[in-house]
């Protein structure tokens, strides 16, 4: 498929730069990195990436020791959560065509804070199943319009800006894990949902000081 595509992957590619070099000859004012939203914007990422693995790693065990469900039971769970990620995916597009991708970033986290204390207070598997699915979309929801509003807050340094936004999307909840992990085993998995619901807060809060970057 990649073969196949390709070449006209190429070609839009080519055709993209091409506009980008007219607009900025034909633009007397160079645009500016905005650095300052770019550093606000890496504390929602940071929120997003220990959420998210969070969730991958301890959601089958929370599964089965808190809400006392077979290890089948749990990884079914967990194969939910992507799929429905999946689809949180595709409504980030709409959401960001139609409410700008700091809107959709605001509604996601606000929304999830809410979920995800929810589904750290029940005990019944049926409503964990139920939240589950909001929870789902919503950590996918966001990831897409970060990635955008990432290069578009460097607009000179896109492709740093693109290796940082993956890199951290990465690594920043692959160092947070083990700690939580310390955490479940002092006290019990009950706490790192409070905490994953504390964490919430930081993207939820930081997305209210980032705009939408001026297109030139």
């Amino acid at each position: 498929m990649l073969a196949h595509y390709f070449p006209a992957m190429r070609r839009q590619s080519a055709q993209h730069w091409q506009q980008k070099r007219q607009r900025e000859s034909d633009s007397p004012v160079p645009v500016k990195d905005d650095w300052r939203h770019f550093a606000i914007l890496a504390c929602v990422l940071f929120g997003r990436s220990i959420i998210f693995y969070g969730l991958n790693t301890f959601l089958v065990l929370y599964w089965m020791h808190i809400l006392k469900q077979s290890n089948t039971s749990g990884s079914l769970a967990l194969s939910v959560l992507f799929i429905v990620g999946a689809t949180g995916t595709i409504i980030c597009g709409h959401l960001v065509d139609h409410l700008g991708a700091v809107k959709t970033i605001r509604f996601a986290f606000t929304i999830m804070s809410f979920l995800l204390l929810a589904f750290s207070l029940t005990k019944s598997v049926i409503v964990a199943s139920v939240l589950l699915l909001p929870i789902g979309m919503l950590i996918f929801i966001p990831y897409s319009a970060i990635v955008l509003l990432r290069q578009r807050y460097l607009p000179n340094q896109m492709g740093l800006a693109s290796g940082v936004t993956l890199g951290l999307a990465i690594s920043i909840g692959g160092i947070a894990t083990p700690f939580l992990g310390q955490v479940a085993d002092a006290t019990s998995l009950i706490t790192v949902f409070f905490i994953l619901t504390a964490v919430a807060l930081i993207p939820m809060g930081a997305a209210y000081f980032i705009t939408e970057p001026t297109i030139k």
